[in-house]
């Protein structure tokens, strides 16, 4: 069985890989797109227009938004008891909001799951 941090971690980068980094891959892809689908071409346009420190700050507030998001969605999990987030491993399972501090931070504390898994994240260092 994993440690109590291992499987903090395990759904975090799964988290962050699944929900953070596509979002804001999705943004920066836009930016370059040629010949984007008809239902990108307005967000193509308007993003090929902004000038680098526009466009960073756009990314810097989706990023914050996801990581909101991902914290009220976790929040629920924390202050909802009829909802549970749960670890199973060899027929043994973990309530992920017992084992952590406060499970709906964990992604956007200092070296929280964002900074640690999030290859967006590492590109700003």
């Amino acid at each position: 069985m994993k440690t109590n941090q291992e499987i903090l971690d395990t759904i975090g980068e799964e988290i962050i890989k699944f929900s953070f980094d596509p979002a804001i891959g999705n943004l920066l892809s836009l930016r370059i797109k040629e010949n984007p689908p008809v239902i990108f071409k307005e967000y193509v346009e308007l993003f090929k227009k902004m000038n680098n420190k526009d466009f960073s700050i756009l990314q810097k507030y989706l990023e914050e938004s996801i990581g909101d998001t991902i914290f009220n969605i976790l929040r629920i999990f924390e202050e909802d008891g009829r909802f549970k987030l749960i670890y199973e491993e060899d027929g043994k399972q973990i309530n992920l909001v017992e084992i952590s501090e406060m499970l709906k931070a964990e992604p956007i504390i200092e070296n929280g799951w964002i900074e640690r898994f999030s290859k967006y994240a590492k590109e700003k260092e």
